[in-house]
């Protein structure tokens, strides 16, 4: 298991970690996630034959309010066989724009991203079965976690204990968001009708261990290296 944690030179503290996705076993993707008190910032790139059929060689950045893990801009870079997209988003003054778009937004304001952010931060007690507003590329939606209880996840030689989470998401209207297309990773992690669980480190940086999510009717796991 590699782990990176580096200093500025204001003492803040990144994480820098690696994950490795899979689908029955076999591995499809590697991705990077780096967490700073500010940021979340996701790379995800498909490796093997994946590679040569769905090739995406994608990147996501997000800044938000380190009190309480409003969204404040939202950039991605997207290279996905074809289909190449670039995206930015920001949240001002209740004001989320996007080109010559707007949407009204509250201020606290999630995205899916952020809301990692905040379940590496809070103690499960503060989030468990709590409705949050979440913004997904201009789409309105409600969030929750909602937490199973404690699993030890074995990674390598080493068993960590975890707490085990499960997140749902809610359309709140039938607007749509500013995108009639987006890349594949935003359109599954989104549905309301997938699963989404969640292992966080129960002691220690309370990094994100695992991660199994539906997409396409395929079942990721996505797990730390």
């Amino acid at each position: 298991m590699r782990r990176k944690l580096f200093f500025s030179l204001f003492s803040t503290i990144i994480f820098s970690q690696d994950y490795s996705a899979k689908v029955y076993g076999f591995s499809v993707a590697d991705a990077h996630l780096t967490l700073k008190p500010d940021s979340i910032n996701l790379q995800f790139k498909t490796n093997g034959i994946v590679n040569f059929i769905w090739p995406s060689d994608n990147t996501y950045w997000t800044y938000f309010d380190s009190t309480h893990f409003g969204l404040k801009t939202f950039q991605k870079k997207i290279r996905q066989e074809n289909f190449d997209q670039k995206f930015l988003i920001e949240l001002s003054d209740g004001n989320l724009k996007y080109k010559k778009e707007t949407r009204v937004r509250g201020d606290s304001t999630k995205t899916i991203f952020t809301m990692l952010a905040m379940l590496t931060d809070r103690p499960y007690e503060m989030l468990d079965t709590q409705w949050f507003e979440v913004d997904h590329e201009g789409k309105s939606m409600l969030g929750r976690f909602l937490w199973s209880g404690t699993e030890e996840i074995k990674i390598g030689t080493k068993n960590i204990i975890c707490n085990h989470f499960r997140l749902d998401l809610k359309g709140i209207d039938e607007t749509g968001g500013f995108l009639t297309d987006t890349d594949r990773l935003m359109k599954y992690v989104s549905s309301p009708d997938g699963v989404r669980q969640i292992w966080v480190e129960q002691n220690g940086n309370h990094r994100i261990i695992r991660v199994e999510m539906n997409a396409n009717g395929f079942p990721f796991e996505i797990l730390i290296q």
